[in-house]
């Protein structure tokens, strides 16, 4: 670092990202009026010098994938420098211990010691009465102090991956907090105290042992990671998304049967062949990723005010029960599904206006459609030789075609549908076809100069 960098007395911003250095200039300290330091990429960087502690008005200091290993000791006297600080990240640093003098920064709003070395924290953390965000995720952590409690500013808490395996008493007197992740933790039970948090609106909990609790009266977004279902406590009439991840066992159907206001679910890795809903009035949105086990879905009738399907990563899946009553969908959205041949009544979708279907290799074809329609998209569908007639499908605004190698024809293209499609060699081979692609292609071109031209064939 050059020593002449610190002669810029109204410097404000210095950025060293990704540069080779071994250590900064013993004069950083006299740069007055710098308020960000970034160190970001600087892997050499091994070591701070005590005159960082002079910076009185820094705002901003970033070590995120540095070899720092500690904090310097200058910094004890807190009083009199770095006493604005608002954001410290400690990324990926090889920082082993958070030194008890990091209770001085009382301006300090971001503590970030995501990947870092730190194996506990001091209880002098309780003291960052203006903390609002910290985040401890994949640090060998095994305790929060009780001290903890006193972060009375704190809305965001990440906890994911550590080896904490309790909540202390006092985490319920975190009255702003307002959003808890500790996916991947050790913590394998909640303290009652939980529902003392009052603005607690998200929680990502990873373990379902004993849920003897009361909850928060605001939450409203819930992510359980949970192989038993039936461990699980009366869930919060509150919630607006329940996101329940790796099931090997059915629910019950008392679990879900009180949610019927329940606007949104997302189902992850589930390890059951059937999955059946019922009594979930009120669903708008509804999303199953990586259920590799599973065959059919069933019982969708019952979601008549479903308004998104995503159906991602379920590679044995052969069927969609009822798939053509949900009459309120509007988006349906299936991915990766391998082994499922065909999607049947579709006519009944009044209102569906995107259809999405990707890498789905066993699809046999498409049934009618509605002209509701406004984006269809199909990649990857190897055994569709041909579309569905599309002349009755006015309001279809785009046709995106990918891969599909076995598709001969698009009977009906309505000339006001702007077409992207390639890697469909049969329909190259159809002269007729590819004069009128092209002309429908110019002729979309005059209408917009915003629109873009079709990509063609290849």
């Amino acid at each position: 670092m050059p020593s002449t960098i610190c002669c810029l007395k109204y410097l404000t911003h210095l950025k060293l990202e990704g540069q080779c250095i071994q250590e900064l200039h013993p004069c950083i300290g006299e740069t007055a009026s710098l308020r960000c330091l970034s160190l970001v990429h600087c892997d050499k960087l091994r070591k701070l010098l005590d005159s960082i502690g002079k910076l009185r008005f820094l705002l901003e200091l970033n070590f995120f994938n540095t070899r720092i290993k500690e904090l310097p000791d200058s910094l004890a006297n807190l009083r009199k420098g770095l006493e604005s600080l608002l954001d410290l990240d400690l990324w990926h640093t090889k920082i082993t211990e958070l030194p008890a003098f990091i209770g001085y920064l009382k301006s300090l709003r971001h503590l970030c010691m995501m990947y870092s070395k730190i194996r506990e924290l001091p209880d002098s953390i309780g003291d960052l009465t203006s903390l609002k965000t910290m985040n401890l995720s994949y640090t060998p952590i095994r305790e929060l102090p009780n001290s903890i409690g006193g972060l009375e500013s704190l809305f965001l808490l990440h906890l994911r991956c550590t080896k904490i395996t309790e909540l202390p008493a006092s985490f319920g007197c975190l009255k702003r907090l307002e959003q808890l992740c500790m996916y991947g933790s050790q913590i394998r039970e909640l303290p009652k105290t939980i529902g003392m948090l009052e603005n607690l609106e998200s929680l990502v909990y990873y373990g379902c042992g004993s849920m003897d609790i009361t909850w928060p009266p605001k939450l409203s977004n819930l992510c359980l990671v949970c192989d038993n279902p039936r461990s699980l406590p009366r869930l919060p009439l509150s919630l607006r998304c329940l996101h329940l991840d790796h099931l090997r066992s059915p629910i019950e159907q008392p679990l879900l049967s009180e949610l019927r206001c329940l606007p949104e679910l997302i189902l992850n890795k589930w390890g059951l062949r059937e999955i059946e809903f019922q009594q979930l009035d009120n669903l708008r949105y509804l999303r199953v990723d990586w259920c590799e086990s599973l065959v059919r879905l069933s019982s969708l009738s019952s979601l008549g005010k479903l308004e998104e399907l995503h159906i991602f990563y379920c590679s044995q899946l052969i069927e969609i029960q009822d798939l053509g009553e949900m009459k309120s969908l509007k988006k349906l959205y299936i991915e990766d599904c391998s082994s499922i041949e065909r999607l049947l009544n579709l006519l009944k979708l009044y209102k569906l206006r995107d259809l999405s279907v990707i890498n789905c290799k066993s699809l046999q074809g498409l049934p009618d459609l509605l002209n509701s329609l406004e984006h269809l998209s199909i990649t990857n569908c190897f055994f569709i030789e041909r579309l569905p007639d599309l002349s009755k499908l006015a309001k279809l605004g785009s046709l995106y075609l990918s891969c599909c190698k076995s598709l001969q024809d698009l009977p009906g293209l309505p000339n006001t549908c702007r077409l992207d499609a390639h890697g469909c060699p049969n329909l190259r081979e159809s002269c007729d076809f590819l004069e009128f692609c092209w002309s429908c292609a110019e002729s979309n071109a005059l209408r917009s100069s915003r629109r873009p031209r079709s990509r063609g064939f290849g």
